[in-house]
């Protein structure tokens, strides 16, 4: 299964803080959506791995980093826009 990974997300959350509670159910959703049997997702808590927080110069939650396909891109916040990170994901616009 691991060769029909197209897509690995990290995405940085506060515990169950409000906002990354929403991230975390806003990116399942959409990558069920549109990326279904094709995606990763880790969840990292940053009240529990400050180092991986620090590694990857996390300063804010929640924040989400699409690690592949290349290139990198980080999105902020709870990912209720749903245009805007598909965009990000270049699966919607004029790159997809």
């Amino acid at each position: 299964m691991t060769e029909r990974i197209g897509y690995v997300f990290r995405l940085f959350v506060a515990g169950n803080e409000s906002n990354s509670v929403q991230a975390r159910r806003n990116l399942t959703l959409l990558c069920e959506e549109h990326l279904k049997g094709r995606y990763q997702i880790d969840i990292v808590d940053v009240l529990s791995d400050a180092a991986t927080a620090l590694k990857y110069r996390v300063l804010l939650t929640p924040m989400l980093i699409m690690i592949k396909p290349s290139p990198r891109v980080t999105v902020l916040g709870n990912l209720n826009n749903r245009n805007e990170v598909l965009a990000a994901f270049r699966l919607i616009g004029e790159d997809r």
